[in-house]
């Protein structure tokens, strides 16, 4: 039986969706920049975005059934946020470069990604939360 929309939750897989959403998108608006700029910012840009993904990956491959599996899952999402702030901060850079002459998709571009990268930390955060009182038995 479907669920009507407005009645349906946040899934906890979310935080990776939105993860992959993010590499996709960078990747996506990374390959209409200036090719001037590919190993000036916009290498930087997929990477993070990408180490993004992964960690959430393999912090979401770890079942926990012990004290050391715990702080192994959080560790990756620890390092999936720092990741993602970092990016925040690349794409700052690349932004002020692209301003000098700014195509017509940037600002919905930045908007979007913004977005993207807001919902993952609240994502992230949310799980890191969960997982904790999840998992407060095993540690």
């Amino acid at each position: 039986m479907a669920v009507y929309k407005a009645l349906r939750g946040e899934s906890n897989m979310q935080f990776v969706e939105t993860a992959r959403q993010l590499a996709v998108y960078t990747r996506k608006y990374c390959l209409k920049m200036p090719k001037r700029y590919t190993f000036f910012g916009v290498q930087e840009l997929c990477r993070l975005a990408d180490a993004v993904y992964n960690e959430v990956k393999m912090a979401n491959s770890i079942y926990p059934t012990n004290a050391h599996e715990v702080q192994l899952r959080r560790d990756h999402l620890t390092e999936a946020n720092a990741t993602l702030q970092a990016l925040v901060g690349q794409l700052g850079i690349m932004t002020e470069l692209l301003k000098q002459s700014p195509p017509k998709w940037l600002n919905h571009a930045l908007e979007e990604w913004s977005t993207l990268i807001l919902d993952e930390a609240r994502l992230i955060s949310g799980v890191k939360k969960s997982d904790k009182e999840r998992y407060k038995h095993l540690t």
